[in-house]
């Protein structure tokens, strides 16, 4: 077995990488002779630790299959120390595939004990935001603009390593370490991304609105500043998140509209005059110029202008206004906007 270590200092302390590459995180990234765990074995291993700006890439490279349970005995121990792991596409393919090697070995690995997440599998959550046209590693370094040296993906790599077994070709050797190391330093550049499904749950602070012709224009901040702007069109209006900002753009209506009281249950309906009065006041009436009056029944009419929301949003009790009673689309009215409403939007706006 052979430990290579590279020392580097992070230019800037983003938000992802604050939060989630501390002194108590690994990133590991494991490279394989094969998809399967009991056909194929674990060559090398590259982890990278964090001390305050400093960052130190370690690789355990074997040499042969013989090697193998050198290199997991060696980040064993080096795991015992970290409380949280991170890694791409790890929970599913370099977790199980060690649990799998161990159990050849009979060895216990603590990998399971660990907070292990899943970079690939958190980002995925994010798609409505990014729109990528997959989720692989090298596609999201690309969108964050980060353009490596090593042009192989792991499968292509499998003879390259047989070469350097079987020879001990150096340049074989040069090219399976760079093309680990820059993995695991990809997974630490592209720990940004991890603010996209963040800003899901974050915090949202209402700064201002305005109405202006048939728009309503509004601002929101945030604590995170994402690393690449969003510019998102829906049918309703649009919005664009540029550093910690929103600023969204929503269609308003200018007409009549109806709102139907919630309790029906309190009116009678004039058959012969299309509206409805308290069942206090039409209790003397005759009972074959009235009845219980239904949900649709209990309309009122309103002139204004109105905003136009998402589908299916919950806003509440704030009054919704409609074209008819089995319209899908929902309004509110311009007076009944206030800031919690505002925020109710954008957060929906962002999960759809």
């Amino acid at each position: 077995m052979e430990i290579f270590k590279n020392t580097y200092e992070l230019d800037n302390l983003s938000y992802a990488i604050d939060k989630y590459f501390d002194k108590t995180t690994l990133f590991f990234d494991i490279e394989c002779t094969g998809l399967s765990p009991r056909k194929s074995f674990i060559y090398l291993i590259g982890y990278a630790t964090r001390s305050e700006n400093t960052v130190t890439i370690t690789q355990l490279l074997a040499a042969n299959e013989s090697e193998e349970i050198d290199i997991i005995t060696e980040f064993e121990n080096v795991m015992s120390g970290y409380d949280k792991l991170l890694g791409f596409n790890s929970t599913r393919f370099d977790e199980s595939f060690i649990v799998e090697r161990c159990r050849k070995y009979n060895f216990n690995t603590k990998i399971k004990s660990k907070n292990h997440m899943d970079m690939y599998l958190k980002t995925t959550k994010a798609r409505c935001l990014l729109d990528l046209p997959n989720y692989k590693q090298k596609t999201i370094e690309q969108y964050l603009g980060l353009n490596r040296d090593d042009k192989y993906n792991g499968g292509e790599l499998i003879p390259v390593y047989e070469k350097y077994s079987q020879a001990g070709d150096l340049e074989s050797k040069k090219l399976i370490l760079l093309h680990n190391y820059e993995d695991v330093q990809g997974m630490i550049y592209i720990t940004d991304i991890l603010a996209y499904p963040d800003l899901f749950n974050s915090q949202l602070r209402y700064i201002s609105h305005e109405l202006e012709s048939n728009k309503l224009r509004f601002i929101v901040e945030t604590d995170i500043a994402i690393p690449n702007s969003i510019n998102k069109q829906r049918d309703y209006g649009l919005y664009i998140i540029k550093d910690n900002r929103i600023y969204v753009t929503l269609d308003l209506f200018d007409g009549e509209l109806l709102t139907f009281l919630p309790d029906y249950k309190n009116y009678y309906y004039l058959i012969n005059e299309d509206m409805i009065i308290p069942k206090s006041l039409g209790e003397s009436m005759d009972k074959n110029s009235r009845r219980p009056a239904k949900k649709q029944d209990c309309k009122v009419k309103k002139e204004g202008q109105f905003l136009a929301l998402p589908e299916k949003i919950d806003i509440g009790t704030t009054r919704l206004f409609k074209p008819s009673y089995e319209a899908k689309e929902a309004f509110v009215d311009v007076n009944d906007i206030t800031p919690n409403l505002l925020l109710k939007v954008v957060r929906y706006m962002l999960k759809h």
